[in-house]
């Protein structure tokens, strides 16, 4: 099965948001509280509305799909964000998705707690570095190959320019990524202070692939 990938146009964006619903499903906290309802049609909508303002928003991201072959599908999607030595802006979680202010609060929360790590390697790089923001794959054609070439176009741009690559892993892609150079650097599970106590947190592997990727000793 052959993929190609292209960059997505602002019409692709609901179909990206529909990939992250389907491929992260109710099993991701950070998901379920920035994203709510997101399986549903209303959540569906300001998903995609989200992701064009995102896209529309942030110059030094690049959205990209895998194209399967055969049926012209888009089957994944990721968001690589290449700042070519300037230290990204930290937005802020906005817009008025949540049912309640405390839902909101806590969503704003665990946020900026998940991107703590990828905030700090962008200060600490000072921009020489690259950062996969997000790659989800349909669950149909997950362990087929999508996924490893979004994540190519990526750790390839990052190798021309001479840079490390950073991602956030599950526990389900870590092995994909290290299979093509990260290494993994430690766990990373968001804080829940008193305030949220009991509330689920998120975990992730923070993984790091030297420039050049494996057998690269510089």
């Amino acid at each position: 099965m052959s993929f190609t990938i292209q960059e997505c146009t602002d019409e692709d964006m609901p179909r990206a948001f529909e990939l992250l619903s389907e491929a992260f499903g109710h099993e991701h906290p950070f998901v379920e509280y920035v994203f709510p309802a997101h399986d549903r049609p209303q959540g569906r909508r300001d998903g995609a509305e989200r992701f064009l303002q995102w896209r529309k928003g942030d110059p030094l991201a690049t959205n990209i799909k895998a194209v399967h072959n055969e049926t012209g599908e888009m089957v994944g999607h990721a968001k690589w964000i290449i700042p070519k030595g300037v230290v990204p802006p930290e937005f802020e979680l906005g817009g008025d998705y949540w049912e309640t202010e405390d839902q909101k609060e806590y969503a704003a929360w665990i946020y900026s707690q998940y991107l703590v790590p990828r905030r700090q390697a962008f200060k600490d790089y000072g921009g020489n570095v690259v950062a996969l923001d997000l790659m989800t794959i349909d669950p149909k054609y997950q362990r087929q190959g999508a996924g490893r070439a979004l994540l190519k176009w990526g750790t390839d741009i990052a190798d021309e320019l001479g840079v490390d690559a950073i991602v956030e892993a599950t526990d389900y892609g870590k092995g994909l990524y290290a299979s093509e150079g990260f290494q993994v650097q430690y766990k990373w599970t968001t804080p829940t202070p008193g305030k949220w106590a009991g509330r689920e947190a998120q975990s992730f592997w923070w993984m790091i692939r030297p420039k050049g990727g494996k057998g690269d000793e510089s």
